[in-house]
């Protein structure tokens, strides 16, 4: 008898630490999915903030605003419910659209970046003035892969030379100047470290003629990548294409007016 008492009290000891572990587990969990939907305070941009604009610059021009997100969907230790002074001398190194979360990785020395601008090692910056049409419509962004095409002409059935294809006689062509460049500001150097993709307005030159808004690509190039975008820019020739992963651009591929339905 006193063996079975003890065996029965035994069981309904087990039971009753079972019991209290599932329920000490169940309110863990209640309290991380409580914690995980508590709404905290961060920062998002209230517009684009582009690429070299500084955490002074951020702030004092009120480019971000807060908002109350789940903690659970944030990452440990990068948020801002406000921008502390100490990335003030720092610079966000890659642009933030509208909305989108600002994070504590988002910022870097500008001496890393020279100046803001993100230069691949081993390359760069240029920049070339483009109209609406010759930047794809606007949708190149920073970060985007393009090819740059080069107008000509054609003279005396050998000779090319660069210039607009548009407009004149003669044989005029088009081909490819560099397959493959990477875009990384799109617009001018403005205050407080800011840029801007607002392009140029119409303007009228002295001989009447209208000139077409324009803005500034600046992309990363090697030396001769360099010279060679120059020198087209200088013609005034260039035409940009935007690619993706699986664009495939031959070198040099193009066609004149004497074989373009060929």
């Amino acid at each position: 008898m006193t063996r079975r008492i003890l065996a029965a009290f035994v069981a309904l000891l087990f039971a009753a630490i079972g019991t209290t572990a599932v329920l000490l587990y169940v309110r863990r969990a209640d309290d991380r999915a409580v914690a995980a939907t508590s709404a905290v305070t961060v920062l998002v941009a209230k517009q684009r903030i582009p690429a070299g604009t500084t955490g002074e610059s951020i702030r004092s021009s009120g480019l971000v605003e807060p908002v109350r997100m789940p903690a659970g969907s944030l990452p440990d230790g990068e948020t801002f419910a406000e921008l502390p002074t100490d990335v003030d001398k720092l610079v966000v190194t890659s642009d933030l659209q509208p909305g989108q979360l600002v994070l504590r990785r988002m910022f870097s020395e500008s001496t890393r970046t020279s100046g803001g601008l993100a230069i691949p090692e081993g390359l760069m910056a240029v920049s070339v003035e483009a109209t609406v049409a010759e930047q794809v419509a606007g949708y190149v962004r920073p970060g985007s892969q393009v090819a740059v095409f080069v107008s000509y002409r054609v003279i005396e059935g050998k000779t090319k030379s660069l210039g607009s294809a548009s407009g004149g006689d003669g044989v005029t062509g088009t081909a490819v100047l560099l397959p493959k460049v990477e875009v990384i500001a799109i617009g001018e150097y403005g205050d407080g470290g800011q840029t801007t993709t607002t392009p140029l307005d119409e303007t009228t030159t002295e001989d009447g003629t209208e000139r077409k808004k324009t803005v500034m690509v600046t992309v990363a190039v090697d030396t001769r990548q360099a010279a060679k975008l120059i020198n087209a820019a200088e013609a005034d020739a260039l035409y940009l294409a935007l690619l993706s992963d699986s664009s495939k651009v031959a070198p040099g591929a193009g066609v004149d007016s004497s074989n373009v339905l060929g």
